[in-house]
């Protein structure tokens, strides 16, 4: 098949499939995927989608900030992230099995979003729940990553278990949370930072071979729900002065 024809519904069929048999997006996500493809085929008109630019999906994604969505309210940032992801993760399919040479939204970037308060956490609360773990030993560089993921995106712990490395995306900032607080999450810099060290320093001291989790426990295996939530309990309690 040649690269201008590659958004034939035979290709468009594989993505999918492909995306199915990750076994990582509920019928929802796909959903939302495929109309932000259906969108962007809009937009390039006559063209094939094989034919566009960096600049064209850089002007497709200006066109996201301003343009009024199908309710007329203007998209929120959030909602523009999910987009851009979208077509992101396609063009790197595509590339990957070589329907293109390139990948033309590489340079598109999700926008990092205010932060939000998950919990009635004060700064200073907030501050000592991250200091919590050791950062100078490998499962305590995990433990700060895995509070501060807690504390920053609001999943839940079984979510927060689950994941795998495929779920993070460093480059682009940008997290895939399952479950029911599942879907795409922006993480800030400071996140970012945590979960880089953890990657670098702390992860390829614990895995196992073979293990996907993003997350892995002394023993190299996946950090289970139990494990996360005795955590999360521990940084808590560790809030509440001890008794004379």
């Amino acid at each position: 098949m040649s690269p201008q024809s590659f958004f034939q519904p035979a290709v468009r069929s594989e993505y999918f499939k492909h995306l199915k048999d990750e076994g990582r997006y509920s019928v929802t996500t796909l959903t939302i995927i495929s109309g932000w493809l259906e969108k962007l085929e809009r937009f390039a008109g006559n063209r094939k989608l094989a034919e566009l630019k960096a600049k064209d999906l850089e002007r497709w994604r200006k066109e996201l900030a301003w343009k009024a969505g199908p309710s007329g309210r203007m998209l929120s940032e959030n909602t523009q992230n999910q987009a851009v992801l979208a077509v992101r993760g396609f063009y790197r399919w595509l590339v990957a099995n070589g329907f293109v040479p390139t990948d033309p939204a590489e340079g598109l970037k999700v926008r990092r979003l205010p932060k939000k308060a998950k919990t009635s956490f004060t700064v200073a609360e907030r501050r000592a729940i991250l200091g919590f773990s050791d950062r100078e030993t490998a499962v305590g560089i995990r433990d700060r990553a895995v509070l501060g993921l807690l504390l920053e995106t609001g999943i839940s712990k079984p979510a927060c278990s689950s994941l795998d490395l495929s779920d993070l995306a460093l480059d682009i900032g940008a997290l895939m949370a399952k479950g029911r607080s599942g879907g795409l999450r922006t993480i800030s810099d400071g996140l970012s930072a945590d979960l880089e060290r953890y990657l670098r320093e702390s992860r390829p001291v614990l895995v196992g071979p073979g293990e996907t989790a993003l997350f892995v426990n002394a023993k190299g295996q996946r950090l289970s729900q139990a494990s996360v939530q005795g955590l999360w309990r521990r940084a808590l309690q560790s809030l509440t002065p001890s008794s004379p």
